[in-house]
């Protein structure tokens, strides 16, 4: 366990804060004016709530039956009510760490007070993440009405229901987990169970586990770029740190430093005319997917200290109702979506920029190599079948084109008809990230067999690349079967084993 991490509002969950709790499992600490705020926050909304305000998922029912007011006794039953009949995920379970994360960001979120649950709430929840609790959250089906799907299986373990992940990660009763700790469920008070399912707090745990990713596919695709640059023997002058002030694109001159740090030291002797475009412009391609991730960062960090409840209590001890109601639409992570979107289309053009230059290495005219990099042409094939299967991949990187964004429907009767498909778009992000990965593990493969043919020194960094895959892969001496080693390339250094 590592020392302890303090919140005394939204703002306290930085990123380091929430890699610490998430993943490592540091232990939480509420500050004593946090809770002091949300008891306050909490007084002032009950006060407002006598007052004969209409008050959504409190004193009415939800979506489509937000028009039926509820009576006192229905008012009591509806937070438990809430939580137990929107569990509809289906699929794998998310990380341990992303389910943690969800919890520990709507926590945070509460913190601020807008959201007007109790106390004892909160301290439940910072409770239960220090007791290891994972919530056992389903992967698919996350479609319409915000977050409510994902957000109720997170919640139900908290009040006894639904499913945890025990510590082999599987599926374990909730109300079991309770039992062996000798812990009572929490019982949610009217408000509490719209709170827990409303706002965003499952997306941004999800972007933040594929950004750890990433950011590693990022890396690798410099690498992998690197490997290609020397294997073509291509000019360096794409790199050079007068491209970048030419074009003072954030990302672009740290992409062109990259390949020169990695190329450093390099005997090749150099193609005297340009190469294709596709080593030409490594630098503004991975210059962009850079920011690309810089931008997902920012708006995942800051959706998670985003008040996205509905309706949102703006308390005032001035007022003589308590304060305000704000039934809006905050839920809707217009931003975080967009910047998942951006991520998903400048790493797909990564992907592609592999493909081509993973073709340009087997064609002689432009590496001065052997045809198709055959050790014996016309009796070997050479690597052409890896391109061949590569453009497998790409076709699906294209099929992936259309932004989930745009797929939205219509849902509760016309209540709730536009959403922002986060989840969904986070999916395809995914799926993309796995493309692109597979796509550069078929350029380093064939990239290290043009370094070998070449048998010029490489640049330093480029040389402990082709390291790492020789340790994996031994060197190439004629056809064999390739699908093995590209899987087993593919476990290495997927997990971003070569070395930065």
């Amino acid at each position: 366990m590592t020392d302890a991490v303090r919140l005394d509002g939204p703002a306290d969950l930085t990123a380091d804060a929430y890699e610490r709790v998430a993943y490592g499992g540091a232990a939480l600490v509420l500050g004593d004016a946090a809770l002091e705020r949300v008891a306050e926050s909490r007084g002032l909304f009950l006060k407002h709530l006598a007052t004969g305000v209409i008050c959504y998922g409190v004193n009415t029912g939800l979506g489509a039956l937000s028009k039926t007011d509820l009576t006192p006794e229905e008012m009591a039953l509806l937070p438990r009510q809430i939580l137990m009949g929107r569990a509809a995920a289906t699929g794998a379970p998310y990380p341990a760490a992303v389910a943690r994360g969800m919890l520990l960001v709507r926590l945070a979120q509460f913190l601020g007070g807008a959201p007007a649950v109790t106390p004892a709430l909160c301290r439940v929840m910072a409770e239960r993440l220090n007791d290891g609790m994972a919530p056992y959250v389903p992967s698919q089906g996350h479609g319409m009405a915000g977050e409510i799907i994902p957000l109720t299986h997170m919640a139900q373990p908290l009040i006894g229901e639904g499913f945890v992940l025990d510590g082999e990660g599987h599926r374990q009763s909730a109300a079991d987990w309770h039992t062996a700790r000798g812990l009572a469920p929490y019982d949610p008070q009217p408000k509490e169970g719209i709170a827990l399912i409303n706002g965003v707090a499952a997306a941004p745990a999800v972007a933040w586990h594929a950004l750890r990713r990433l950011r590693a596919t990022r890396r690798l695709a410099g690498q992998v770029a690197a490997m290609a640059v020397d294997g073509l023997a291509a000019p360096l002058e794409p790199f050079h740190p007068a491209v970048a002030d030419l074009r003072p694109d954030p990302g672009l001159g740290e992409a062109a430093a990259e390949i020169m740090a990695l190329v450093a030291g390099s005997a090749i002797e150099r193609a005297g005319r340009q190469a294709p475009v596709s080593f030409r412009v490594i630098p503004q391609i991975h210059g962009v997917l850079s920011d690309a991730l810089d931008g997902l960062e920012t708006a995942t960090l800051r959706e998670m200290t985003s008040v996205g409840d509905n309706p949102a209590f703006l308390a005032d001890a001035e007022d003589a109702a308590g304060g305000r109601l704000l039934h809006a639409g905050n839920f809707h992570a217009a931003a975080l979506t967009h910047a998942v979107e951006g991520a998903a289309l400048a790493l797909a053009q990564a992907g592609l920029l592999s493909e081509r230059r993973l073709h340009r290495l087997l064609d002689p005219r432009f590496s001065g190599l052997s045809p198709q990099l055959a050790k014996r042409p016309g009796l070997d094939a050479g690597l052409v079948t890896l391109h061949k299967a590569v453009l497998g991949y790409a076709a699906r990187l294209r099929s992936l084109a259309v932004p989930p964004s745009l797929q939205h429907g219509d849902s509760s009767f016309g209540q709730e008809d536009v959403m922002t498909m986060t989840l969904p778009a986070l999916d395809r992000l995914a799926e993309i990230d796995g493309l692109v990965r597979i796509i550069l593990v078929h350029e380093a493969y064939a990239a290290a067999v043009a370094l070998d043919q070449r048998a010029q020194a490489p640049g330093e960094g480029v040389d402990a690349c082709r390291a790492a895959v020789r340790a994996v892969v031994p060197p190439y001496e004629g056809d064999r079967s390739y699908g093995p080693e590209i899987e087993a390339l593919l476990d290495r250094i997927g997990d971003d084993s070569i070395p930065r």
